[in-house]
């Protein structure tokens, strides 16, 4: 589920990107996509560390010194910055909403050892889109290969060159679940992709200044990759194990336990109106009502809500609640 829906994801953005990349004249030269090329594939070798896609505000940067490396004519700033905020501002508005609107699959936590003695859940999350980009070069870099096809639109001379990147993110997050953290990235691409296209306008309007919009665009970058880190590492509590209620740390899709709204970091406290402390304590409670299961549920913001569902005889995992009882380590 999770790798169609990165595929299915990141297909249907590439040709978003692309189109609105040729159909708007976003012609950029050799060496700024092979920057954005390059700096994908050091992130996905870094994507252990997390993932996130800041970095391709550094790209411009990058591209100027990796032209005169390649001995490719260096074409001024001023004649492509705006194209490439242009370009950025759309990845970074397509990432937001990819990370907004596909659902991720269930994050089966880690278990481990806190410094208090107490066990803790981490969850590792690790949502990838693969957008096979299609953009036009300005220029006639490859005119000397006789199969590389040459496209002309009145004066201006380019090819089509194919161009992967990837979207999405991995982190871990300890003290609230990966959800929250996505909604926030959500919100922070959605405000940097539009702030870049304000400053597209004036990088237009003021190509002289086209040197200082480069480091704009890669201090923005930096920025946002600053406030991913800290949305990241946020959260007020730890979904640890605990004696007043039986804690859940994941609840997998389309069982009883997700149509009654159970969400992981949810405490347990009272099922079929009998007080639970352990999994023993919940599996005898269940086996009260084998076809009916009503929970009182405190969640990670310490409110209380009642959930309930028609379910079939079975343990607590078998309605689709993971538990710290369950081997996860």
């Amino acid at each position: 589920m999770g790798l169609w829906a990165g595929l299915i994801g990141g297909f249907v953005s590439a040709v978003l990107v692309s189109l609105s990349a040729f159909l708007g004249g976003l012609l950029l030269p050799a060496s700024v996509l092979l920057s954005l090329t390059g700096l994908t594939l050091l992130a996905l070798f870094l994507s252990g560390l997390g993932y996130a896609t800041w970095w391709l505000g550094g790209a411009g940067i990058l591209a100027v010194p990796l032209a005169d490396w390649l001995r490719q004519p260096v074409v001024m700033p001023s004649e492509w910055v705006w194209r490439l905020l242009v370009l950025v501002a759309i990845i970074w508005l397509i990432n937001a909403l990819l990370l907004a609107v596909i659902d991720p699959p269930i994050d089966v936590p880690t278990i481990k050892m806190g410094r208090r003695g107490v066990k803790i859940a981490v969850y590792d999350h690790r949502q990838f889109y693969w957008l096979p980009l299609v953009l036009p070069i300005a220029g006639t870099t490859f005119s000397a290969l006789p199969w590389w096809p040459m496209l002309s639109v009145g004066t201006a001379h380019f090819t089509l060159i194919g161009l992967p990147l990837m979207l999405g993110a991995a982190l871990r997050t300890k003290k609230q679940l990966p959800k929250r953290v996505l909604r926030l990235w959500a919100w922070q691409y959605l405000v940097a992709g539009a702030v870049t296209l304000v400053m597209a306008i004036g990088a237009w309007l003021t190509p002289t200044w086209a040197t200082g919009w480069l480091f704009a665009l890669a201090g923005g970058g930096i920025v946002l990759g600053v406030a991913n880190a800290l949305a990241t590492r946020g959260g007020v509590n730890y979904v640890s194990q605990t004696t007043t209620g039986v804690r859940i740390v994941a609840v997998q899709p389309e069982t009883p336990a997700a149509k009654m709204g159970l969400m992981a970091g949810d405490v347990v406290l009272l099922c079929n109106q009998l007080p639970v402390h352990n999994d023993a304590e919940l599996y005898a409670a269940i086996q009260q009502h084998p076809t009916y299961c009503r929970l009182r549920v405190a969640g990670l913001d310490g409110e209380i809500r009642l959930c309930e569902t028609a379910i079939y005889e079975g343990a607590p995992h078998e309605l689709g609640m993971i538990t710290f009882a369950e081997e996860l380590e």
